[in-house]
C-alpha cells in the first residue's frame, strides 16, 4: 500500500493547508505595504532632491548676477540648455583647481547630507518593520501550528489511557483536518475494539457460568446414583436402571456441552457458513428423516409438505441443525397421536419453512423470551429442557440472513416460521 509520507508535496497540495494560505496573503500584504512605503519615500526624497538641486542653482546664480549684473541673460540661457559632456568636464577641471571634487566628505555638502541621511533612517526603518513583522507572523502561525500538535498529542495520550473520549473538532480542509480525521478514525477503531473485548471477556465470563450452572443437575445425579450403585444393595433390574439414568445424564451434559459451543462459536463469529446451492426441499426432508424413530417413540406424526423443487444457498448441516431443534421441539409438545406439519414455500420474495405443532401453545408475555438462552416457560420448569435448542436454531437462520417468526394460540399449537430471502 502506497505511504502517504512518500508522496511528493506539490504547491497546491500545500497552499490547501488554511495556515498556509493566511501567512501567505499576510506575506504578500506586508511586501505591497513595504513596497508602497519605500515607493512613497523615493517619491519624496526624489523632490526634496529636486528642490535642493534647484534652490542651489538659484543661490549660485543669484549671485553671480549680484556680482555681474549684465550676465543675468546669458546665466539664464546656460542653465536651461542641455550640458555637454565638454563643458561637464571643464567645469569639473575649474572646481578641482579651488579643492572642490565627488571625492570631499558629506559634511562639505550639508543639504544632500541630510537628505541622504533621512533616506537611510526611512529605509532602515522600513526593513526593520518588515522584518519584525515577518518574525511576529512566523512566530505566530508556528505557535498556533504547534500548539494544534500539542492538542493532538494529548488527544493521543487520551486514546492509549483509554475511556470515553469525545472526537476532535475537523476543520474543512488541509493537513490538520485529514490528520484530525484521521486520529478521530484511529479513536473510533481503538474504542470499539475495545468494547469488543470486553464484551468477549464478559460473554466468556457468561458462558463459563451458563456451562457450570447447566452442569450441576446431570454431575449431582451421577454423583447420586454412583452412591447409590456402590453403597446399596441392588437387584440387577434396580443396578441397569440406575445406569440407564446415568447413560441419560451423561448424553444430557454431551448434548449441553455441544450446543453450548456451538453457540459460542457463533456469537463470535468463530464459524464460517459453507453456503453452497443446494435443495432447500432435501434439507427439510432429511431433517424430518432424522427425527422419523423419535416421533414414531412419542407417537407423533410428521406430515411434510414441499413446493416446487427449491434451491438456496445454504449450509445444509448447520441449517439442518436449526430445523432439528425446533421440529424436536414440537414433537415433543405435541400429544401423542397428535400431528407436527413441516411445510416448505416459496413466494416472489421468500422461502418460508413453518412448523407447526399441536401442543399447548405459548403465552403471549413469553414468546419474546423463548429465543434467550436457557430461559425456559412456565410449563416447562419441570422438564429435561435445558433452553438452549431455539437460541441456536435462531443463530444459525440470522446467520443465512433470516428470521424467525412465532405465532401461538393457547390450546391450539405454535408455529414457527423460517424466512429466507430469495437472492439473500
Amino acid at each position: 500500500m502506497e505511504q502517504t509520507s512518500s508522496k511528493r508535496i506539490g504547491f497546491f497540495d500545500l497552499w490547501q493547508n488554511p495556515e498556509v494560505k493566511m501567512t501567505g496573503r499576510l506575506i504578500i500584504l506586508l511586501f505591497l505595504l513595504f513596497l508602497m512605503m519605500t515607493s512613497t519615500g523615493i517619491h519624496y526624497f526624489g523632490e526634496q532632491f529636486k528642490k535642493e538641486y534647484v534652490e542651489s542653482n538659484a543661490a549660485m546664480m543669484g549671485a553671480l548676477v549680484k556680482e555681474h549684473p549684465e550676465l543675468q541673460d546669458d546665466l539664464a540661457v546656460l542653465l536651461s540648455k542641455d550640458i555637454s559632456d565638454e563643458d561637464k568636464k571643464q567645469g569639473i577641471a575649474i572646481l578641482s583647481e579651488y579643492g572642490i571634487s565627488a571625492t570631499m566628505s558629506m559634511k562639505f555638502f550639508p543639504e544632500i547630507s541630510d537628505l541622504f541621511s533621512s533616506l537611510l533612517v526611512l529605509t532602515t526603518g522600513s526593513l526593520l518593520l518588515f522584518f519584525m513583522s515577518s518574525f511576529s507572523l512566523n512566530f505566530f502561525f508556528i505557535n498556533r501550528i504547534y500548539k494544534r500538535i500539542r492538542e493532538l498529542t494529548g488527544y493521543a495520550d487520551q486514546i492509549l489511557e483509554g475511556g470515553s473520549i469525545s472526537p476532535l473538532k475537523e476543520m474543512r480542509e488541509g493537513d490538520f483536518s485529514k490528520l484530525t480525521h484521521s486520529f478521530n478514525r484511529m479513536r473510533f477503531v481503538i474504542q470499539k475494539n475495545i468494547e469488543e473485548l470486553q464484551k468477549e471477556k464478559q460473554f466468556l465470563a457468561d458462558l463459563m457460568s451458563d456451562i457450570s450452572h447447566q452442569l450441576k443437575t446431570p454431575l449431582a445425579a451421577l454423583t447420586m446414583y454412583n452412591d447409590i450403585l456402590t453403597e446399596k444393595e441392588l437387584s440387577k433390574e434396580q443396578k441397569l436402571m440406575f445406569l440407564d439414568q446415568g447413560r441419560q445424564q451423561l448424553e444430557r451434559m454431551n448434548w449441553l456441552i455441544q450446543s453450548l459451543l456451538k453457540l459460542a462459536k457463533l456469537d463470535v463469529g468463530a464459524i464460517q457458513f459453507q453456503k453452497k446451492n443446494a435443495s432447500l426441499s432435501r434439507t427439510v426432508q432429511g431433517s424430518v428423516e432424522i427425527l422419523k424413530d423419535f416421533a414414531v417413540q412419542k407417537g407423533v406424526e410428521v406430515k411434510v409438505t414441499t413446493d416446487e423443487e427449491c434451491f438456496m444457498k445454504h449450509d445444509t448441516d448447520w441449517l439442518t441443525e436449526a430445523l432439528l431443534n425446533v421440529i424436536k421441539n414440537a414433537i415433543e409438545h405435541t400429544p401423542s397421536s397428535g400431528m407436527v406439519s413441516v411445510m416448505l414455500e416459496k413466494s416472489e420474495t421468500l422461502y418460508r419453512i413453518q412448523i407447526r405443532d399441536e401442543g399447548e401453545g405459548i403465552e403471549a408475555d413469553e414468546i419474546h423470551n423463548i429465543f434467550k438462552r436457557f430461559y425456559k416457560g412456565k410449563k416447562n420448569k419441570k422438564s429435561g429442557s435445558v433452553g438452549i435448542g431455539l437460541s441456536l436454531s435462531k443463530a444459525i437462520v440470522e446467520g443465512h440472513n433470516g428470521m424467525i417468526q412465532v405465532e401461538s394460540s393457547m390450546g391450539e399449537g405454535t408455529t414457527f416460521s423460517f424466512l429466507f430471502p430469495i437472492g439473500g
